[in-house]
């Protein structure tokens, strides 16, 4: 992963072209193109989450960008997201979201540090989301942490569930990873 050494500040990040761009307080992380593992993960967490989005409960985004602070600049982009339909109506078409989305799932790649990953995680969490699950094609399973500090691991044949967001709702933890690894 690329990054830079001088800070950005928001201004300046909104004029970079339009790629996967993210900026951890002030600095700049440019990501590659995920590989197809990584981008059939991410599909099938988008559709699989579709239940949230279908009980109007809000909208799942791929690759939706979300402002945690202007100062340092920070702006995260997970993989999938979910958002309360309250915020989705209070964002004109043309302004960033503001502050972290309710669950923000992040598939995580090779070229993505702990270190880096870890910020985005206290990041999330500090600026509202309900949740952060980070899914490890790799090891196949997903690390859900929580604002409580507390943090735990669905292996491929536990269940996911949301019940700050959807009581009663489970996903099993292998369909993540359908059709990405065959």
């Amino acid at each position: 992963m690329a990054t830079t050494t001088n800070l950005l500040t928001w201004e300046e990040f909104e004029r970079l072209p339009d790629e996967h761009l993210e900026i951890i307080e002030g600095e700049l992380i440019t990501l590659p193109p995920p590989k197809s593992g990584h981008s059939t993960v991410a599909a099938n967490t988008f559709l699989l989450l579709q239940p949230l989005q279908e009980n109007r409960l809000g909208r799942i985004y791929q690759e939706a960008g979300y402002k945690l602070s202007q100062d340092p600049a920070t702006w995260i982009q997970p993989d999938v997201s979910f958002l309360k339909m309250e915020r989705v109506r209070a964002t004109k078409p043309n302004d960033h979201f503001l502050g972290a989305p309710e669950l923000a799932v992040e598939v995580v790649s090779p070229s993505e540090t702990a270190q880096t990953l870890n910020r985005k995680i206290d990041l999330l969490l500090a600026g509202g989301s309900l949740a952060v699950w980070v899914i490890y094609p790799g090891d196949r399973e997903v690390r859900v942490f929580l604002p409580d500090g507390t943090s735990f691991r669905r292996g491929i044949g536990d269940t996911l569930t949301a019940p700050e967001l959807l009581p009663g709702w489970e996903l099993p933890v292998a369909r993540l990873f359908e059709e990405a690894f065959e």
